[in-house]
């Protein structure tokens, strides 16, 4: 299994349909129909119901879809916390005033 078909399999299972999910993914209908196939043929077993309404899913892709989300669901918190890495200051800091300072004027504003 490879990214990109599993992606393209969330995307439908979330919209409900090739079409929606070829427009949310700027694709054409059938390239997504064609890798929900290939990725069906990949793992012997169907992922989606199809009816004239839509698609649900079978058992195995309710399963496949709950796996996909949460590696997805992982990745958006592992961007968050790399975006957040470099929005903090990290390390240690040294300040060095004299005793005066230090104490009236520089430990009152620390505790804030």
């Amino acid at each position: 299994m490879d990214w990109d078909k599993l992606r393209i399999f969330h995307a439908v299972a979330s919209a409900g349909s090739f079409t929606h999910a070829g427009q949310m993914l700027t694709l054409s209908q059938s390239a997504v129909s064609r890798q929900i196939s290939a990725l069906e043929e990949e793992i012997s077993t169907p992922l989606f119901q199809r009816h004239a309404r839509g698609l649900t899913l079978t058992d195995e892709g309710e399963l496949l879809y709950g796996a996909v989300s949460d590696v997805l669901a992982r990745l958006a918190a592992a961007e968050e916390a790399l975006k957040n890495i470099h929005d903090s200051p990290r390390g240690s800091l040294k300040i060095t005033a004299s005793h005066g300072i230090g104490a009236y004027w520089l430990l009152p504003r620390m505790q804030e």
